[in-house]
């Protein structure tokens, strides 16, 4: 039994069919049975170890997140401790300045106290030692000057004479003035 169709014709034979049919089903089975199970597990395999891998990056961005927000924090919170750092050691060094100055004004009002007892005890030690050589040099002048005047005999006498006159002149003014 032939067709003919336009220029080709075609020869269907029944038992050629069937074998081909029962070949094409072997090599399915075959194929079903021992070459797709390998083939699937390989797949299956794969396809774990790219859920798996997904499933890891998913969480190493989760963990870089949290690194890096973590990261942010402690920045953050080290830039404040450090102002609270700078602003507390702003404060120290006013507050020690205010007490070396304190210190420094104590220490100078002390010295100039100290310089002004200084100067009085000074001045009284000169004005003691100008007093005795004063006495000494006055002692010294009188006792020339005495010397020259009661040096002769004639001397002595007036003067003498000029001490009487005055106390008698004295005597005469507290005499009048009773």
């Amino acid at each position: 039994m032939g067709l003919h169709v336009d220029k080709f014709e075609f020869n269907f034979d029944l038992g050629v069919f069937i074998g081909q049919l029962i070949g094409f089903a072997v090599i399915v089975f075959v194929i079903v049975k021992y070459v797709a199970p390998p083939i699937k597990a390989v797949m299956a395999k794969q396809q774990d170890q790219v859920r798996h891998q997904i499933a890891e990056s998913e969480h190493a961005a989760a963990a870089r997140k949290k690194a890096e927000q973590e990261y942010a924090d402690a920045v953050a919170k080290a830039r404040a401790e450090g102002e609270q750092l700078r602003a507390e050691a702003k404060e120290d060094s006013a507050k020690i300045l205010a007490a070396l100055r304190e210190q420094t004004g104590a220490e100078v009002a002390r010295v100039k106290q100290h310089g002004q007892e200084q100067a009085l005890l000074h001045r009284q030690q000169l004005t003691r030692e100008l007093r005795a050589e004063l006495g000494k040099a006055v002692h010294g002048g009188a006792s020339v000057i005495v010397q020259e005047r009661l040096g002769t005999d004639a001397a002595r006498s007036a003067s003498i004479d000029s001490f009487i006159d005055e106390l008698e002149a004295l005597a005469n003014r507290q005499g009048g003035a009773a």
